[in-house]
């Protein structure tokens, strides 16, 4: 049986690894191919899986063995990525620089994340038949929805993608889907990742998890589900290909965020949160988040959806580290100390209410007089008396798309405020000419104005200047005026980022 080749990017991180770890079960079927930085971390870590008495390398940039191939490089190389995706069958491409380091450093996450996806679109092109031997799996992120709090915290494919301010790891992941979508590829798909739950949960701890609301609505997979759904996509069926999907653990993986701290803080051994942190150090809006009402869609294809809620707590359990020990016999008051002087760090909230950080206290809280006005945990709702709904995506999505013709994209092109300038449709694949409502006129397929959610490039963030959008466009407005107002008149640029260096 002649095996696929499969290139893998990412194998050092959560969903990336623990799709080398299934992908290793499936050897018999498929050559693995990692494109991998050449840390100390990546060779001392991945030279366990080399069979080093079958292993040769031809130059110290590749080695391989009967089953693996690792290509030491980078994905802002395009020379590195060539030789790796040379040959492959298919390309899994979960590798970013993710939050919050991508938001420290906005320019390398988008050679990454953006410039990264580029040169493997081009790499692929360079293939044997403009690349219609290999299929493309990317993974995009659930960042790119944005701020989703209730009632808008059901979210389908096909919603405005309205990255919260100052998140420029949504950014880039939501150009790179442009480009993958847009890239004329035979086979591609984008799948829309969910918060990946990983056991050492103590390693996440960072100012960042103060920017979410704790009314916000999440919907987590384990990393061993993440990672095992990427590799089912392997043996997809040919339906599988060329859609956007949402991918998370499904309903029993759900749940409030007030609750999950709540949770997980004593199962860490730190306790009650309400005796650990303040009400007034999390953030009221303008994180990402919510509920998946399609991922079974996904499911469908790829059978992913194994672990739950619990079944996460228990693995956080199993990989306690010592020092969930020496939390619970610590003083409350010294693990408060602690937590606030992360919120006090230049990304945490406290450290922009101490500094008067209007841009971050805008978006984050509403206005200063609002983060003075956050009552006490006894008052907390968790928003759970209000009602949620779905969004219009502004057609009629009962049609089929084989049936979606000129009239839609103009019905669809009118309630983003804009215009659909094409005299006539001719499939879901071939790019229209549209313009929005401040008059930029740009190309886009009606899968991915339509399926997918985009919209003009050139009001995309950076800069975020949401206010003025939302007035022109009713699609965008019906998520950003659940919780801002409409005499609002904020402005983030593209070196916003600069006030937490």
């Amino acid at each position: 049986m002649v095996k696929s080749q499969v290139l893998l990017t990412g194998a050092s991180g959560s969903m990336g690894n623990a799709a080398f770890l299934e992908l290793l079960k499936r050897k018999n079927k498929f050559n693995i191919i990692l494109l991998l930085r050449p840390s100390k971390t990546n060779r001392k870590y991945f030279s366990q899986f080399l069979d080093q008495k079958n292993s040769e390398s031809k130059n110290k940039h590749i080695i391989k063995s009967d089953e693996l191939k690792i290509v030491w490089g980078d994905l802002t190389n395009p020379d590195d990525v060539k030789k790796a995706v040379d040959g492959c069958n298919f390309v899994l491409h979960p590798a970013a620089l993710i939050s919050p380091k991508a938001d420290h450093n906005p320019k390398m996450a988008e050679k990454v994340n953006l410039e990264g996806t580029k040169n493997i679109i081009e790499a692929i092109k360079k293939q044997p038949n403009n690349g219609d031997n290999t299929r493309l799996v990317y993974v995009g992120s659930v960042a790119e929805y944005g701020d989703r709090l209730a009632p808008v915290y059901r979210i389908r494919v096909g919603d405005p993608l309205i990255p919260s301010a100052y998140d420029f790891y949504a950014t880039t992941k939501i150009a790179a889907e442009r480009a993958v979508i847009e890239s004329d590829l035979k086979y591609w798909v984008s799948i829309r990742q969910t918060y990946i739950a990983i056991p050492k949960t103590l390693t996440l701890l960072d100012p960042i998890m103060f920017h979410q609301p704790l009314e916000q609505y999440v919907e987590l997979v384990t990393n061993k589900d993440a990672g095992y759904g990427l590799i089912q996509c392997l043996e997809a069926p040919e339906e599988f290909w060329g859609n956007i999907y949402n991918m998370s653990g499904g309903p029993s993986c759900r749940f409030i965020y007030q609750d999950y701290l709540e949770n997980m803080m004593n199962l860490l051994g730190m306790g009650d949160y309400r005796k650990i942190m303040d009400r007034n150090w999390f953030c009221l809006r303008n994180f990402h988040g919510g509920w998946f009402e399609d991922s079974y869609i996904l499911n469908e294809f790829l059978h992913h959806w194994r672990d739950n809620l619990e079944d996460h707590y228990k693995q956080v359990e199993e990989n306690k580290y010592w020092y969930s020990y020496l939390a619970s016999i610590i003083p409350k008051f010294l693990v408060k100390k602690f937590m606030k002087k992360m919120a006090n760090e230049k990304s945490g909230p406290l450290y922009w209410i101490d500094s008067n950080n209007k841009g971050r206290i805008n978006a984050f809280f509403g206005s200063m007089k609002k983060w003075k006005n956050i009552q006490g945990w006894e008052t907390d709702s968790k928003g759970s008396n209000i009602s949620a709904y779905l969004l219009d995506h502004g057609y009629d999505e009962n049609k089929p798309e084989n049936e979606l013709n000129i009239e839609d994209m103009k019905e669809a092109a009118r309630f983003r405020g804009g215009e659909c300038l094409s005299p006539r449709v001719i499939d879901m694949k071939s790019k229209l000419k549209w313009k929005c409502a401040f008059g930029h006129q740009f190309e886009g397929s009606p899968t991915l104005i339509l399926l997918a959610g985009h919209w003009c490039p050139d009001c995309e963030a950076p800069p975020w200047d949401y206010d003025k959008i939302a007035a022109k466009n009713p699609f965008f407005a019906q998520v950003y005026y659940t919780n801002h107002s409409k005499d609002e008149n904020n402005y983030y640029d593209e070196k916003s980022y600069e006030d937490i260096l």
